[in-house]
């Protein structure tokens, strides 16, 4: 027959067994959810980089003039949705809001500053990335 010794040492044991457990969940949990924050914000670092080489891309000055009929971001925020993961079975929205803003016109240029701001409300806490790029225009 055991003694009280041997029953409060394995009671010891046992309790001190299921805080180092709990603590190594706690601890895994947390560079988890830093893991999905981090791949969440290189994500949406992506969708604003996109849209900043589509600006790259925009040959009329009329585009970026927000009193212009032809001006890009007239119908924004849009939302765009990416599809990831080994067979795209994970999805990600983010919205996507821009602007542009009239810098400098001296006759012979035109010089807009863009702005594209990201939006990932998917995890805690939010996602907001802005980048800003200027375009120059020469005739």
């Amino acid at each position: 027959m055991a003694s009280y010794s041997e029953l409060f040492y394995l009671v010891a044991g046992m309790m001190l067994f299921s805080m180092l457990s709990l603590n190594t969940a706690r601890s895994f949990n947390s560079t988890r959810q830093t893991i999905y924050q981090s791949e969440a914000q290189y994500r949406a670092i992506a969708v604003a980089q996109d849209e900043i080489d589509k600006v790259q891309w925009i040959y009329e000055p009329s585009d970026l003039d927000p009193s212009s009929g032809s001006y890009t971001y007239q119908s924004y925020p849009v939302t765009v949705t990416q599809n990831y993961g080994p067979s795209n079975e994970y999805t990600s929205s983010f919205t996507l809001y821009g602007t542009s803003e009239l810098l400098e016109d001296t006759g012979s240029m035109k010089r807009y500053q863009v702005t594209v701001s990201v939006l990932n409300t998917e995890v805690e806490p939010d996602i907001f990335i802005t980048m800003d790029i200027i375009k120059s225009y020469t005739y």
